[in-house]
């Protein structure tokens, strides 16, 4: 690496991003981790026996961690010149660096069969990069860096306001736990709200993801309504709802995790018997 490159100097960054040209994007949430010290607990729960793909590999500081510990790494990076500077400061022979889009990238462009994950995902591709870890066979477990009202969803209860989409799918297919806190002095920008770090893998659950966020999507398609009202829409019936032991009457977020299972198990019989 070169010298003048550092990426926990924040000094060193933005006059390397000013001879490059580069101008973070608020939209792409571009908050690139500046502290050392978190780098290095992120890093300390990578087993050293596994092959790292990272999402969003920003200025480097976890690329730039793992790659100097010898471990094999794969990194995607959607911004061109953010990948050309890597290209240009990081020269390693266990790091492959992809300019693409994650959600669009084809893991079968990568000979092995299993990656850890590891990304500080931007708020606005958090839940659709999720789905695409539980989607992909390459991906078993990870750890990654989601905002905090991101968690506050992932983790919501039933009956809660954050409760929806993103915590059914959880709750039936991640096992997912808290690490530790980041502040948001630790990200140059610095974002509106904190980080925290969680671990992440896959539980043995073997229902169709997209049919079973489409299902859910359509039930909380309005919040307010009763769900009743929501699923009249593919043809549910009030008494076929009593007959599964849920009330018509109330919300989408009142429902227990289980009964999303069961409504969901019940449609799919339903359509499969149409």
């Amino acid at each position: 690496m070169s010298e003048i490159f550092d990426p926990f100097s924040l000094s060193s960054l933005k006059k390397i991003f000013k001879e490059n040209g580069i101008f973070l994007s608020r939209s792409r949430g571009q908050n690139f981790l500046i502290d050392k010290n978190i780098a290095y607990k992120i890093i300390e729960n990578i087993p050293l026996d596994s092959v790292v793909f990272e999402v969003g590999c920003g200025a480097g500081a976890l690329t730039l961690l793992v790659a100097s510990r010898g471990q094999k790494i794969y990194g995607v990076e959607i911004d061109k010149k953010v990948y050309e500077l890597l290209k240009k400061y990081l020269s390693y022979k266990n790091l492959t660096l992809f300019h693409n889009d994650f959600l669009k990238f084809q893991l079968n462009k990568i000979e092995e069969k299993r990656l850890f994950f590891m990304s500080n995902l931007p708020y606005s591709i958090s839940g659709e990069a999720i789905r695409k870890f539980i989607e992909e066979d390459k991906f078993n477990e990870g750890i990654i860096m989601l905002q905090k009202e991101f968690v506050e969803r992932m983790l919501a209860n039933p009956s809660t306001e954050s409760y929806g989409l993103l915590s059914i799918l959880t709750h039936f297919y991640l096992e997912v736990e808290k690490l530790f806190s980041v502040p948001k002095s630790c990200f140059f920008p610095t974002p509106e709200i904190d980080s925290i770090v969680v671990r992440i893998k896959k539980k043995n659950f073997n229902l169709d993801q997209e049919k079973f966020a489409t299902f859910i999507k359509i039930a909380f398609s309005q919040r307010r309504k009763t769900i009743f009202n929501n699923l009249k829409k593919i043809n549910f019936s009030s008494e076929e709802l009593k007959n599964l032991s849920i009330n018509p009457d109330i919300r989408p977020e009142n429902l227990e995790f289980q009964q999303w299972l069961i409504l969901f198990e019940y449609y799919q019989s339903r359509k499969s018997q149409a």
